[in-house]
């Protein structure tokens, strides 16, 4: 495709009259356009396709085995034909308000609807008022639309007559949601008596965001001109003049609630009953008993009293949320299993909310189902990431795209590391997880509280992983060229100065989300006095401090469910005096939309979702914002048109995860059409009267946006099956009742010499390089789109660096690392010193690989990662002054001790049952020796205590090199010695733990020269030992010669 072609290929008006080739196995080739509307397919990737040979078939060719395509097919078809005949058999009202929505020549241009979200309401209707009446084709359709409902359940009960609608973000779900409300309300006011049309209307969504963003479906009654007002029926222009008379009693006909409130609630005080508060046992665990709320209450507290009678429509939106779980006891694997088990509970009660509508005599008329991503979740108990099989229309993300609906994405497809799978920043995930923080902190502190340590500190320093580190480099290098006016030649360039480009980071957890942040935006901290100080971000576009100093409008915001609970240390009293102005203008807007003095009991925490909402909105809170790294919270719900960059550091195992977080990158901006000649060249407006009618296609021009980790993939719906049963699990746990027999580690995390004084050396004599591999870490990334053959290329230009400032960082990370504790402080008079080593290292001791081969590269070595950089400088020191040093512990911050009381888990391995052991059971890895050794310390008389390390995560750190590694030794036994001390020892059991990348010298070093002395010098968790047994037949004389030489 040449470069003055649009990419895009039908007018969003229109029914789509071309769509892209696809090769069988999903991909898109640009190459071949073919004529007519693509027929639904569900393995259709977004992926740019990178293999340049055309395929000897197309997908179109291919038989399709999704069972959902016939269907789905089969409806767009025949709702083509009734359409093109003139809606027939319809009551005048319908046909009024069809013609009005889309056959209105006096509609103003940017206020005519997309064809997606004219196919989704004529859909509707079509199946309400037209197929009943059809003997035939229509009835036959209906029919299989309620065996498919049928397939979540054989109980009549739990069948919900759902009707799913697919629309890809930004294709106009919430007009649609306007349009159905006003379909059956009209009718309904218009023919009381039809019982096809609903009295009353209930908008379920899945968070307090969406909830209020759904607002604009209330009418607007504020006396305002017509088109100043709010809600969507005015701002689209949704009401035909001759029915205006009929709304003043609209806003009584909705609800709009989020599915929480489904939840029922728990009596207390005077409410509670007298069972409240007593002891039940539920599978042998004592429970307290609490008396909740009826069903029949809740949803008359929703609803109101006296709705039975009343004909309800519900509406879903986000409606993948909803669904019935399937019991399945699958082996968790991924992250994304381990949080299906919430969205399952959450499913549940959204679910059972309406379960229990029907359950208690509600008529429930229709449930319409809106979502960009339908599917079950992996651990749903249904084929993963099939489709609903209620879908009855679908405009998907790769339609949108060729109707210009939504921005194109630029995606990773290929880089200069050596990796032959896919390019690195593809799914920067993948390779970084096992470097990045666990834990979020809300739960981190909450351990270290809990094991005494609430000391207070500053900040430290961020520590992220070299390629996640780089990729941000280059990432922030070409948004910056974007916002300076470097964009695509032929990108919509309208009002996009108005507000600045954002640039989104999602991550994984808040422990991983507030170090990106501190790394790119700044952090405040504390010095060895205790006075607070403000670090600059690495990236001065989005930073929030200058030169040590807060800036008055910060344009970066971290967004998660610690920063609302938090919120008043954003929120506070400079912000509001900033920002006076715009909290005036969201309070009256808020009290026009909830009522007067609704704006009277906003909290702090209000007024940052709406800096959140309001992201990229001229003379809103949000106005300033560039930078928004947040927890999963922006996945849905959050409809910023001005977002460009997306940079995901979190785990995606589905297509729907993938698709809802790019989704917020890809809202356009501009709306306004151009006019292009057939062969997609666009002509010049002072040309257009030149041009037949006939060969001129209106679309709207390109918009991109620019994706990294974010790993889209092809995958396959199918039906709603079951997967298969999976082994039984037995749960792991320690057990309160032996809370003598608990035995507590230091969590180290790097080791460091206590008694250096004087003068400082080091010396690298046979010290391992540190490499900078290239050929693992790209140093440059092209990112491509789906629909046309344009590049991007990511990279860091190491010509930028300076030597002297390389050695700068080096040094103040040595110092935060090594030289660095809560006595002293940082110890920055060691600065001098310190920087000549830091020169030695940086000169004889970093290597190159890779790259372009020149030496300059290692100036890169600033990217790399923090710990591992200053643990390798600091060996040479270490080296230096072995004779007199004293090892001392780095413990882990926020969890400086573990314990065998936060065993938790389940297995499906063999266990062994134990006595002498706070956790219940031994695990069996293998098939013999864990329990051979199980028996052996259970029957030892010298052995008091004793655990296996499995759900304990007690690690040994060393070193490989430049490479950090975890050594996991076998069991932890507490024994008595001779003299009568008590000694815990590390057992491991060589040739038969897992040593695959043949480290076991260097464990054995690490474990005796290093972990055991720094564990020993600290003095509070008892005198430690270790032991390697070679022969598992010998095991009990080995240890009882071990015990009696301590």
């Amino acid at each position: 495709m040449a470069d003055n072609k649009s990419p895009i290929l039908n007018n969003p008006y229109d029914e789509p009259q071309w769509h892209y080739d696809a090769t069988p196995d999903g991909n898109l080739d640009y190459s071949k356009i073919l004529q007519g509307r693509r027929p639904y397919a569900a393995n259709l990737t977004v992926m740019p396709n990178t293999n340049l040979q055309s395929a000897l078939f197309s997908n179109d060719d291919m038989p399709n085995d999704d069972l959902n395509a016939p269907f789905i097919n089969g409806i767009r078809a025949v709702v083509k034909e009734w359409r093109e005949t003139g809606w027939p058999k319809v009551t005048r009202t319908t046909r009024d308000l069809l013609t009005y929505w889309f056959e209105n020549p006096e509609r103003e241009l940017h206020k005519s609807l997309f064809f997606c979200q004219r196919e989704a309401i004529e859909t509707a209707i079509y199946l309400n008022e037209v197929a009943p009446r059809d003997p035939n084709l229509g009835r036959s359709l209906l029919h299989e639309l309620d065996q498919r409902r049928q397939s979540v359940s054989d109980l009549y009960e739990d069948v919900l007559p759902r009707t799913a609608f697919k629309m890809a973000t930004g294709t106009g779900k919430t007009v649609v949601m306007a349009m159905l409300i006003l379909y059956h309300y009209i009718n309904k006011k218009e023919n009381p008596q039809d019982t096809r049309f609903a009295d009353h209307f209930l908008l379920v969504a899945p968070g307090i965001t969406i909830r209020d963003r759904l607002g604009v479906l209330y009418i607007d009654d504020s006396g305002k001109q017509e088109y100043d007002k709010l809600d969507y029926y005015h701002q689209r222009q949704l009401i035909p003049a001759k029915y205006a008379r009929l709304f003043g009693g609209l806003n009584s006909v909705i609800t709009i609630t989020n599915y929480h409130q489904f939840e029922p609630k728990v009596y207390t005080g005077k409410k509670a009953s007298p069972l409240d508060g007593k002891i039940v046992y539920v599978n042998g665990e004592p429970v307290k008993q609490k008396d909740k709320e009826e069903f029949s209450s809740v949803l008359s507290r929703l609803l109101g009293k006296n709705m039975k009678g009343k004909r309800i429509v519900v509406i879903n939106d986000e409606a993948h949320h909803c669904y019935l779980p399937k019991s399945t006891n699958q082996k968790k694997k991924s992250e994304e299993e381990k949080e299906t088990d919430e969205e399952n509970k959450n499913a549940m009660v959204w679910y059972e909310g309406l379960r229990q509508m029907k359950a208690l005599g509600y008529k429930v008329q229709e449930v319409y189902d809106l979502s960009a991503t339908p599917y079950f979740l992996k651990g749903s108990g249904y084929a993963p990431y099939s489709l609903f099989p209620w879908v009855v229309s679908d405009f998907g993300l790769v339609d949108a795209i060729e109707s210009g609906l939504v921005k194109i994405p630029f995606l990773p497809t290929m880089d200069s590391s050596h990796d032959l799978d896919e390019p690195k920043l593809r799914n920067i995930y993948s390779h970084i997880s096992k470097a990045l923080p666990k834990k979020g902190q809300k739960k981190a502190k909450k351990e270290a509280k809990e094991n005494g340590d609430d000391k207070p500190i500053g900040e430290k320093a961020p520590n992220l992983p070299p390629l996640l580190n780089l990729a941000l480099e280059q990432f922030v290098k070409d948004y910056e060229e974007y916002n300076s006016g470097t964009r695509q030649n032929d990108a919509a360039a309208m009002n996009l100065f108005t507000a600045p480009p954002v640039f989104i980071v999602v991550c994984n957890n808040t422990t991983v989300s507030k170090e990106v942040f501190k790394y790119m935006a700044g952090y405040e901290s504390v010095d060895a006095d205790g006075n607070t100080i403000y670090i600059d971000g690495q990236f001065p576009i989005f930073s929030n401090y200058r030169n040590g100093l807060p800036v008055s409008r910060q344009p970066s915001l971290l967004i998660d469910s610690i920063a609302i609970d938090e919120a008043g240390q954003i929120v506070d009293d400079d912000f509001k005096k900033v920002f006076a102005e715009e909290i005036r203008l969201f309070k009256r807007e808020y009290a026009q939309l909830h009522g007067a003095g609704s704006a009277d009991n906003l909290t702090d925490g209000d007024i940052l979702r709406e800096v959140v909402n309001s992201v990229g909105k001229q003379g809103k809170l949000g106005q300033d914002i560039r930078l928004v790294v947040s927890v999963s919270m922006l996945t849905e719900g959050w409809d910023a048109n001005t977002v460009t960059h997306i940079c995901g550091v979190r785990a995606f195992g589905s297509q729907l995860l993938c698709e809802q977080v790019a989704g917020r990158a890809l809202r356009r901006q501009s709306y306004d059409r151009v006019a292009y000649d057939r062969d997609g060249n666009e002509i010049e407006p002072k040309n257009v009267k030149r041009h037949k009618p006939e060969n001129i296609v209106w679309k709207f021009p390109p918009e991109y946006a620019h994706i990294i980790g974010v790993p889209f993939k092809t995958f396959k719906g199918g039906g709603a099956g079951t997967p298969p049963p999976a082994k039984p699990k037995t749960v792991i746990k320690a057990l309160k009742e032996r809370i003598n027999l608990e035995i507590a580690f230091p969590n180290i995390v790097g080791y460091r010499s206590e008694n250096i004084i004087g003068k400082i050396e080091a010396d690298y004599t046979d010290e391992p390089k540190f490499r900078l591999n290239f050929n693992e870490i790209p140093e440059e990334t092209t990112l491509s789109t789906p629909v046309g053959d344009e590049v991007r290329i990511l990279k860091k230009d190491y010509h930028e660096l300076r030597d002297a400032q390389v050695i700068y960082v080096l040094t103040q990370r040595l110092i935060q690392q090594y030289y660095t504790d809560h006595e002293k402080g940082r110890e920055f008079q060691l600065f001098g010193q310190l920087k000549k080593i830091c020169q030695l290292w940086y000169d004889t001791q970093v290597e190159v690989l890779g790259g372009d081969g020149s030496p300059d590269m290692r100036r890169m070595v600033i990217f790399w990662n923090q710990k591992e950089t200053a643990t390798s400088i600091y060996e040479g020191i270490r080296r230096a002054n072995s004779d007199s040093e004293k090892i001392k512990a780095i413990l882990n911050y926020y969890n400086p001790a573990g314990s065998t009381r936060y065993v938790f888990g389940a297995t499906t391995k063999p266990v062994y049952p134990t006595t002498k052991s706070h956790v219940n059971f031994v695990v069996a890895d293998t098939n013999s020796w864990e329990q051979i050794a199980a028996k052996t310390l259970e029957e030892l008389p010298s052995v008091v205590r004793y655990v296996k390390n499995h759900f304990l995560d007690f690690k040994i750190p060393y070193i490989d090199g430049s490479t950090e590694h975890n050594y996991v030794p076998d069991f932890i036994a507490v024994v008595n010695t001779p003299d009568g001390r008590e000694v815990n020892l590390i057992i491991e059991i060589s040739g038969y733990s897992n040593d695959r990348n043949g480290h076991k010298d260097l464990k054995r070093k690490y474990t005796t020269q290093f972990w055991v002395p720094a564990a020993n010098n600290l003095g509070e968790y008892g005198t430690w030992d270790f032991i390697e047994i070679d022969d598992i037949d010998n095991i009990k004389p080995t240890l009882i010669a071990k015990i009696n030489s301590l």
